[in-house]
């Protein structure tokens, strides 16, 4: 064969390779008519309000979620509530999805689309059950990886199985799985912004101090420490910050789990005369908290302010009252921290 023979063959064999590579990839990313596409789930579509209890279960284990009015609570924490938000996230990723593409019925090949059953050793897949107040199921489906697919170059899809079936299928919508319970908790439990506050005091006894100022634009000064010695301010600005955005780890109900002895009691107190009044305390490797409001102003101060506060007290003893909190290292940290910790250090002179 002569070498120009043979140039000419090569470039066909490498054209022939590059557009087989181009139509392979032009599977991948296909347009599809979603106009077209039936809604998988069809009385969900039609009402989206109409959910009641939704049933996830995955290799981590399984959880509740119950509509309770407006709200939703989850029945493995004594009812405490979930992210309603979270909640109709999901709800109307499933009312969205349509059929894109049937799928393997090859078992062997679900583990690629993540769609396995959830018993399976470290299966990804997430099985979910929506109902309704009567008990009617709206939705109920093995969710697995989303795809890598565009349809008509918007988002791609998920992978979906029905349970106890080989019917695998390409859907449109993007659906994820929260399955673990917490990260559906209503995670709040206080919020006191850094420059509203005006005092705090930790501890009891001997070992207490307390940390106040005069306004905001103020450093805190120290009762409590010893002579000569004054709070370094960088020291304190995390326990300042401690009630900022408080957020739990996990809870429990009060009348299930009370405090051990030896908690370190801490207060936060905002210059309009809210308090929240913390107990802390570790316990199994965890930090233990709970919490309570009150008014500690003036009681004839009829300002916008102590009237804000007022309300506050109502509204985050409603939130915390019934529950102990497992807290976040950093709040357990600063709002138990020794006071030898805060000072200024020792100048050379010190005996």
């Amino acid at each position: 064969m002569s070498p120009r023979i043979f140039l000419t063959w090569f470039v066909v064999t490498v054209v022939t390779v590059v557009l087989a590579i181009v139509v392979g990839l032009g599977r991948e990313t296909a347009s599809f008519d979603l106009g077209n596409g039936e809604p998988v789930f069809e009385n969900l579509r039609e009402d989206p309000d109409s959910p009641s209890k939704i049933e996830v279960k995955s290799r981590f284990g399984e959880f509740t979620l119950v509509r309770d009015g407006d709200d939703w609570v989850t029945p493995e924490r004594a009812n405490y509530p979930v992210e309603a938000n979270d909640v109709r996230r999901l709800i109307v990723s499933l009312a969205d999805m349509r059929y894109v593409e049937r799928k393997t019925a090859n078992p062997e090949r679900f583990r690629r689309l993540e769609v396995q059953d959830i018993d399976e050793e470290l299966a990804d897949s997430a099985y979910v059950k929506v109902s309704n107040a009567d008990g009617g199921v709206l939705a109920e489906l093995i969710v697995g990886r989303p795809s890598a697919r565009f349809f008509g170059g918007s988002s791609s899809g998920t992978y979906i199985r029905f349970p106890d079936t080989t019917d695998t299928w390409l859907v449109s919508s993007v659906t994820n799985v929260q399955t673990r319970l917490v990260p559906w908790l209503n995670r709040e439990i206080v919020k006191i912004p850094a420059d509203t506050v005006a005092r705090i005091a930790i501890g009891e006894g001997e070992e207490a101090y307390v940390l106040s100022r005069a306004d905001a634009e103020s450093e805190f000064v120290i009762e409590g420490a010893p002579e000569g010695r004054t709070a370094d301010p960088e020291k304190v600005r995390p326990i300042n910050r401690a009630l900022a955005n408080a957020e739990l780890e996990d809870v429990k109900q009060r009348s299930e789990f009370s405090l051990p002895d030896g908690a370190t009691v801490a207060e936060v107190v905002t210059f309009d005369g809210l308090s929240i009044r913390a107990e802390l305390v570790k316990e199994d490797r965890k930090q233990w908290a709970t919490f309570e409001a009150s008014y500690v102003g003036e009681a004839n101060d009829t300002s916008e302010g102590a009237n804000a506060a007022r309300a506050a007290v109502e509204t985050i003893n409603a939130r915390v009252g019934d529950w102990v909190y497992w807290v976040p290292g950093s709040v357990f940290t600063n709002l138990t921290r020794p006071v030898e910790e805060l000072l200024t250090p020792l100048g050379p002179d010190a005996s």
